[in-house]
């Protein structure tokens, strides 16, 4: 069984990830976003793109007695925690942007919540899921199309960033300018810093110390560091 998975995960790694390259070398073809629905980029793009996010997990559940790098269970444990806390950072992302805005959708350019941070929270934190998926599991193929899957996602974002501009134009640009496209690390490391030195001194005072822009901040960075 994890063979026939890994042998269509692999066929369809190849579509995905060939596609996505065609459109960074050729935009008129633009597979991602797909120019509307019912197109051929629309038609190629999905069914690979969500047929290989299912093979993933489908092999790595097949194959998850393999301990192909024989990593032990305390590493393979703390990948799958750290696969949920990337989940949930990536629903609170989905969240922030919108359902519409997360399939390219022109409902406004988003530069709230944890977009503040990452210009690509959602796909940051899905590679991240599949790499943990990949440890968790400590499978080859599950490895193999693991990273294929992580590829597909950092070339989405590549192959985004065009049709952004044309799209948003100078808003877009700024907001570029002040925000990274993955992982802010050093602004995350001088906020933290700055906002526990702020809960510090509320607490000496006696002062409430929780507050909603605090728990959104701590989210922020969590994404970041």
């Amino acid at each position: 069984m994890t063979e026939v998975l890994f042998t269509l995960g692999v066929m369809l790694a190849v579509v995905l990830n060939g596609a996505l390259l065609l459109t960074l070398k050729f935009p008129e073809l633009r597979i991602w976003p797909p120019p509307a629905a019912k197109t051929w980029q629309s038609y190629l793009f999905w069914p690979a793109f969500r047929g290989l996010n299912v093979l993933c997990f489908a092999t790595a559940i097949a194959d998850f007695r393999a301990n192909y790098l024989g990593l032990p269970l305390t590493i393979r444990f703390a990948a799958l925690a750290f696969l949920a806390a990337s989940l949930s950072l990536f629903i609170y992302a989905f969240r922030v942007l919108g359902r519409d805005n997360s399939y390219c959708a022109r409902d406004g350019l988003v530069a709230r919540g944890i977009y503040r941070w990452s210009r690509n929270p959602q796909n940051a934190m899905l590679m991240l899921v599949y790499g943990s998926l990949a440890v968790a599991v400590d499978s080859g193929p599950a490895y193999l199309l693991c990273a294929a899957m992580m590829s597909a996602y950092a070339l989405m974002v590549l192959a985004e960033e065009p049709w952004l501009r044309e799209v948003y134009g100078e808003s877009y640009r700024s907001y570029c300018r002040r925000v990274p496209r993955f992982f802010n690390w050093r602004r995350a490391v001088l906020t933290l810093r700055a906002d526990l030195q702020r809960l510090t001194r509320a607490t000496l005072s006696l002062a409430p110390v929780v507050t909603l822009a605090d728990c959104e901040m701590l989210v922020c960075v969590s994404a970041c560091i």
